[in-house]
């Protein structure tokens, strides 16, 4: 009886480090694969059907058209570049109403650019927003001028949630070409807010590109087969002594 009593505690011991061995066993999951996109709003020279006449962006797709300035003439649509796990918004400030509006499309003018967004009151506002469980990198994008002289125009970059910019910018946008802006701001889970002021709708965006990716989590617990083996031979061996104990 002694030796029986011995040899289940040996083996309850040995179970117990087998288990504690196998909550150490572990391998980090591999994570999805990140998407980058580049929201480009025409290259011409056709018009692309992502605009809306409703002025905040929601309703139907039209093709685009800029004969009249919003909120009257077309805009983005709300929907445009909502992949891959981020919510795009676009808006129009500074024009008093208790909603913002959607931002103005224009085809050619802007610099060498066709199809781009522009704010009429000169003041505006694109926030890029990850779903839960994602993270959202900030790449790049091109603002630029409409006519032949550079514009004075001011740029700041938030991370959502945050009133101090990450990135600052305050000089001539290109009214001949574009002026390009690669960033290196890092990974966010809130997402970004690009905002540019300058004088009435003479700067607008294009080529915004950005990286979505799962967020990082900590290792998955995954027990190896081998480790799998070693434990049911130890639980077997348990229940072996248990009936014989019994028995």
């Amino acid at each position: 009886m002694q030796s029986s009593r011995s040899t289940v505690r040996h083996i309850r011991r040995s179970a117990s480090a087998l288990l504690v061995a196998v909550g150490l066993s572990t391998v980090v999951a591999p994570s999805a694969a990140a998407q980058t996109s580049t929201l480009d709003f025409g290259t011409g020279p056709s018009a692309p059907g992502i605009c809306t006449e409703n002025k905040f962006g929601i309703g139907p797709l039209l093709f685009c058209s800029p004969t009249n300035d919003p909120p009257g003439g077309q805009v983005i649509s709300q929907s445009y570049g909502d992949v891959g796990g981020v919510d795009v918004q676009y808006f129009e400030l500074e024009r008093g109403l208790p909603e913002p509006l959607s931002l103005g499309w224009w085809g050619a003018g802007y610099g060498n650019r066709y199809g781009v967004l522009y704010s009429p009151t000169g003041s505006a506002r694109i926030d890029l927003m990850p779903v839960v469980g994602k993270q959202i990198t900030l790449n790049s994008f091109l603002l630029a001028a409409f006519g032949a002289n550079g514009q004075s125009t001011a740029l700041n970059i938030f991370e959502l949630g945050n009133a101090s910019p990450l990135y600052a910018f305050s000089g001539l946008i290109s009214g001949t070409s574009s002026t390009g802006f690669a960033l290196n701001l890092g990974s966010s889970s809130t997402g970004f807010r690009i905002e540019w002021k300058q004088r009435t709708g003479v700067v607008a965006i294009d080529d915004l590109t950005f990286t979505v990716s799962d967020l990082a989590g900590p290792p998955a617990v995954v027990p190896e087969p081998a480790t799998w083996a070693l434990m049911g031979t130890g639980l077997a061996m348990l229940g072996f002594v248990a009936r014989r104990r019994h028995g």
